[in-house]
């Protein structure tokens, strides 16, 4: 999954757009549980909370924190898709941080197919098919883009 370098103006702001209405009703939360739930595997590689049954995940402070913390990174590269060097660069340091975890391509391609399925799912009908699905479009290229750079930097192998 090679990430491509930007998105271009238009997807650029339709993703911006529509962000907040995206990740609003505990996006990270539900995205994890729906992660665990999809490939329960997944959760024990988080030592806090690997073996904190689901339906005590959304008060454990660690899940929590880390759901928190995912969002806090999409943030950022939802702010600085318009600067694709900068963005890079952020994407790269958080895909080295992640290279000690062993995480293969397989990981990185469930979590994106998850996110797109999530996205998709919260992009409320305009009304006008076309523009749906350059919205669609825009976020599939986004989300290509952010889980490509950061796993090409986690499962680089280093020197």
């Amino acid at each position: 999954m090679k990430s491509t370098r930007f998105l271009n103006e238009s997807q650029t702001v339709l993703v911006k757009q529509s962000w907040p209405m995206i990740v609003s009703n505990n996006f990270w939360t539900t995205f994890y549980i729906n992660l665990f739930k999809r490939s329960p595997s997944y959760q024990l590689q988080f030592d806090r909370f690997a073996h904190v049954p689901s339906e005590e995940l959304e008060s454990n402070v660690h899940f929590l924190a880390h759901s928190f913390r995912t969002g806090f990174a999409f943030n950022t590269a939802i702010e600085f898709l318009e600067i694709p060097d900068e963005l890079h660069k952020i994407l790269e340091d958080l895909g080295e941080k992640h290279r000690k975890f062993h995480l293969t391509v397989e990981h990185f391609e469930i979590v994106k197919d998850l996110l797109m399925c999530m996205i998709e799912d919260r992009v409320v009908p305009t009304g006008v098919p076309v523009r749906d699905a350059l919205l669609v479009e825009a976020w599939k290229q986004c989300i290509t883009l952010v889980i490509g750079v950061i796993m090409d930097s986690a499962t680089a192998t280093v020197n």
